[in-house]
């Protein structure tokens, strides 16, 4: 299995990505490192890198190399991105010498190119058709609105946290005066933007990076939100204002330290926190989505899945669960696929019964694909450990709702009912009416898996006819299926408690 490295070099942290390359058309992404470093904080006036400063992002660099061979890398991507006017003169020979020393051939992104990176990155991973990109750095904010897999407008406005903090520094001034000096200058920022002013409703609040990451987590833990998971979080602008306020209260200075965050000095992430506001306000936004997905997956999409360069992937969710099941399932890639096959077949000719909306056809599509992801925990137990896994799975195109039901009817394929106490955990994200569409996809899903039991596709179609209180399944077979039959009769029982109909199969 190949693997592949991304090392990116801002001014403040290095950090290196090393993903797994799948099939040659998908990755997974297996280790993370962020060292912080100064690049670019100790220039002379004469905007040279100090050799202190060379021989430490070395240092660091050195021990990202031992990381990837480590790992036994086939491919690094290595990047560096500065601020506007920041770029050290004697950066190509600073470039010259990691080469030599760590063997890392580094490039240079301007900010268009950041930008479509962090689009491509978006983009490949949610389904959201209109957004307006928020993306937060510590010195520096992209913004992009796109609509239908284009980008229309774009902008880069090199200030971040950490550069505010240096422009109003807080020891210096009233804390409410420094606060309300940062927003007016970001709105002024922002103001020499146009189209910033015309952004319609039906785009989509897209807030990216860590301090959005941060701010999420921050909020999952006061509204005591039952899922640990960044991605994909729903937050609301008056819970921007709340946090912000409960961080004005704290002393805030460079000592202060917030725990579980990933920027722990308290002073920079309100810094953080105040530009979000600022933005919320300008373009009038109630909610805001989360994304953790960004430059350096957009990065990898281009490597890997080259067509990416030209449009998005169109089908976000099926690249997801081909990337999460080949790596770990490569065996069980035809069954997989038959249980999915048969799951929508049935999901189809069922309609007059479950009468569930399209909504769920993802659902039931990531369960069915990822029913026996719980086997790389135990085999016994492992439609339980399946719940486990998918919940806590990297799937894209995925709403908070969809992964919570994908994960408990994947826990039902192999019989079971539905476990009413780890159902409660979550009564503040699903439905009443998603208790009963569960039940329904999970006889579908045992079903399917029933009809290849064997493994060896024999089941082709199925035609069903609703006739009184019967249900008959006509199977169309390519061998004696007499066993897969079998075994989906075995469950009549549960199909008739659930569907109010006897279960005939043919």
């Amino acid at each position: 299995m190949d693997k592949i490295a991304v090392v990116v070099v801002e001014t403040y942290s290095a950090k290196l990505v090393i993903a797994n390359v799948v099939q040659d058309n998908y990755f997974s992404i297996c280790d993370v490192e962020v060292e912080p470093i100064k690049f670019g904080l100790e220039m002379d006036d004469d905007h040279f890198l100090k050799k202190n400063q060379i021989m430490s992002i070395i240092s660091t660099l050195k021990n990202f190399r031992k990381i990837c061979d480590m790992f036994a890398v086939t491919k690094t991507i290595a990047i560096a991105s500065f601020v506007k006017d920041t770029k050290p003169m004697n950066i190509y020979s600073f470039f010259d010498e990691v080469f030599v020393t760590c063997g890392f051939r580094f490039s240079m992104l301007t900010p268009e190119e950041q930008n479509t990176a962090i689009y491509t990155g978006i983009m490949n991973s949610y389904d959201i058709p209109k957004g307006f990109i928020v993306n937060i750095g510590a010195d520096n904010i992209h913004l992009i609105q796109y609509n239908r897999r284009n980008i229309l407008n774009q902008a880069y406005i090199p200030v971040g946290p950490k550069t505010l903090i240096e422009m109003y520094p807080l020891e210096k001034h009233d804390k409410t005066e420094v606060f309300e000096k940062v927003k007016k200058y970001i709105k002024s920022q922002l103001s020499d933007f146009e189209w910033i002013k015309t952004i319609e409703p039906e785009y989509v609040f897209v807030g990216n990076g860590t301090y959005f990451e941060d701010l999420s987590r921050m909020d999952r833990i006061y509204t005591k939100y039952p899922l640990d998971k960044d991605d994909g979080y729903q937050l609301k602008s008056a819970d921007i204002s709340y946090i912000l306020n409960q961080l004005k209260a704290l002393e805030l200075n460079e000592n202060k330290r917030l725990k579980h965050l990933n920027e722990p000095r308290a002073d920079v992430f309100a810094y953080a926190v105040e530009i979000m506001q600022a933005i919320s306000e300008e373009v009038e936004r109630e909610n805001i989505t989360i994304t953790t997905r960004s430059l350096v997956e957009g990065l990898l999409f281009n490597s890997v899945t080259p067509t990416t360069l030209e449009k998005p992937n169109s089908d976000i969710v099926g690249f997801s669960v081909m990337a999460q099941t080949a790596e770990y399932e490569a065996d069980a890639t035809k069954h997989n696929e038959q249980v999915y096959n048969l799951s929508m077949l049935l999901f189809k000719q069922l309609r007059v019964l479950h009468k569930l909306p399209r909504g769920y056809v993802k659902v039931l599509r990531v369960a069915s694909y990822m029913h026996d992801v719980g086997k790389r925990i135990s085999y016994k137990n492992h439609a339980q450990h399946s719940f486990e896994v998918v919940l806590n799975s990297e799937i894209y195109g995925l709403t908070h709702r969809e992964l919570i039901l994908a994960s408990f009817v994947a826990s039902l394929h192999s019989g079971g009912d539905l476990k009413m106490a780890d159902w409660a955990k979550y009564n503040g994200i699903l439905t009443v009416d998603d208790i009963d569409a569960t039940k329904k996809l999970g006889i579908i899903l045992r079903l399917a898996e029933c009809f290849d039991r064997t493994k060896n596709n024999l089941i082709i179609d199925i035609n069903c006819d609703i006739l009184g209180d019967s249900v008959i399944m006509k199977t169309v077979t390519t061998a004696d299926a007499t066993f897969e039959i079998q075994r989906g009769m075995e469950i009549g029982r549960d199909f008739e408690k659930i569907f109010h109909k006897k279960l005939e199969i043919l």
